[in-house]
């Protein structure tokens, strides 16, 4: 903020504003989504508005929301028709330095989560250069200063829907896959952000989803929305036995089923073969995953060396277990 607007700024008397005459959409300095204005609003009703927000004369009779938008927000909701705030004359201040103002307030007093700090850095690109932001904004915002990660910042506000913006704020989910989604089209960040709603993915299996999805839809032609709209898919989310990180599961066997054809037959092959030889309880066989490795594995569990000695004894005569083999090999 240019140092010459803070005296201009800071000996503004606050004067009763009627809601009426303010714009109260988000507006071009606003910096606020994704808030819960219940202990704002208890403030209010508790102590009044003790910081006025700051408002701009927007040349067309209107008020702009500078500062306070949140604040302004709560006074509505709680019936308010007037309330204090600081007004700008429209011809005394430049809108980058407004928008400054609301920043550098908002960033003294809290956090800003992705898609705030999205808003801030869309805003700034209006003013200012690529390597201005770069070198001075990102830092304050806590992010790294590179190109690419200013683009996908703001492309979390402007790019993502509001389910979208909710499930990344909410943990549904994680960056990383928000950022995936920003190279998705339209219509498949929309059956994805259905998806979401639905299916709780841990941060691995939102990974495994997307390349599963993209190399399935890849292979067979046939598009993520569609896949994700088909019957196969609709009869685990509409599941009433299942709860959703049962789903979740239930969704990437399917997915490996379809990508993996032959490797999903072979699991079963193997799985029916381990069963056959009625192995004791406490010892499992058990192959890598995909069979990526030559060697299979076995699992003993004992509690004294004189059951683990037992159990060795039964192995060695289990009839059929020399016969194991890859299950793409033998008959069945």
């Amino acid at each position: 903020m240019n140092a010459d607007f803070s005296p201009y700024v800071n000996r503004l008397p606050a004067t009763e504003v009627p809601v009426e005459n303010v714009t109260l959409a988000p507006g071009p300095f606003t910096m606020s989504y994704g808030f819960n204005l219940d202990f704002l609003k208890a403030s209010v009703e508790g102590a009044g508005l003790l910081n006025p927000p700051i408002l701009l004369e927007s040349g067309a009779g209107d008020l702009l929301i500078v500062s306070g938008y949140r604040r302004i927000s709560a006074l509505v909701e709680l019936g308010r028709t007037h309330f204090p705030a600081r007004v700008l004359e429209a011809n005394k201040i430049h809108h980058l330095d407004a928008l400054l103002i609301n920043f550098f307030d908002n960033l003294a007093t809290r956090e800003f989560n992705p898609v705030e700090k999205g808003m801030i850095l869309g805003r700034l690109a209006e003013y200012l250069s690529v390597e201005q932001i770069l070198d001075f904004y990102m830092s304050l915002l806590g992010l790294p200063p590179r190109k690419s990660t200013l683009e996908n910042y703001i492309s979390f506000d402007r790019v993502l829907d509001e389910i979208l913006k909710r499930s990344l704020l909410d943990g549904t989910i994680s960056e990383a896959t928000a950022r995936a989604l920003l190279g998705r089209s339209k219509e498949e960040r929309q059956a994805m952000s259905g998806l979401f709603t639905k299916v709780t993915f841990n941060m691995n299996q939102q990974k495994q989803l997307l390349e599963l999805l993209t190399d399935t839809s890849r292979i067979s032609g046939v598009s993520i929305a569609e896949m994700i709209q088909s019957e196969p898919f609709a009869d685990i989310l509409d599941s009433a036995s299942m709860n959703r990180p049962q789903k979740a599961r239930a969704i990437l066997l399917l997915l490996r089923t379809m990508r993996f054809p032959r490797l999903t037959r072979a699991d079963e092959v193997f799985k029916k073969r381990v069963a056959k030889l009625h192995l004791p309880q406490e010892v499992q066989i058990k192959a890598s995953p995909y069979f990526e490795s030559e060697f299979y594995r076995m699992e003993i569990s004992f509690r004294n060396g004189r059951q683990l000695k037992d159990l060795i004894n039964q192995l060695v005569n289990i009839d059929g277990l020399q016969e194991m083999q890859d299950p793409w090999e033998g008959a069945e």
